[in-house]
């Protein structure tokens, strides 16, 4: 399992708001989420900031998350980063469980 954690940071707590809203209208979270390998896929708003957003992905293989990348939605995210101005910050993962 690998999991994504991206920290969004845009220019105004509006830009932020207005991202997540288009992000949503466009149908991206879910059929993000309904993407084989998807495990989780959720936005978060952190407490202490107005024009940051944390998204955590997690995906049962890179594999899966690097498909993800090559579908249309991922393209119209892309758009909408660039409309926006979104700076992101990717941290990556990857949870190996030996069980004896």
């Amino acid at each position: 399992m690998t999991n994504y954690y991206v920290t969004y940071t845009l220019k105004t707590r509006e830009d932020r708001d207005n991202y997540y809203r288009e992000v949503k209208e466009n149908g991206i979270i879910d059929k993000s989420r309904a993407e084989d390998g998807c495990i989780r896929y959720e936005y978060f708003y952190p407490a202490d900031s107005d024009t940051d957003m944390f998204l955590w992905e997690q995906w049962e293989s890179r594999d899966a998350q690097k498909k993800h990348t090559q579908q249309p939605h991922f393209a119209v995210l892309g758009k909408l980063k660039e409309k926006y101005g979104v700076i992101a910050d990717i941290i990556v993962e990857d949870q190996v469980i030996n069980e004896a």
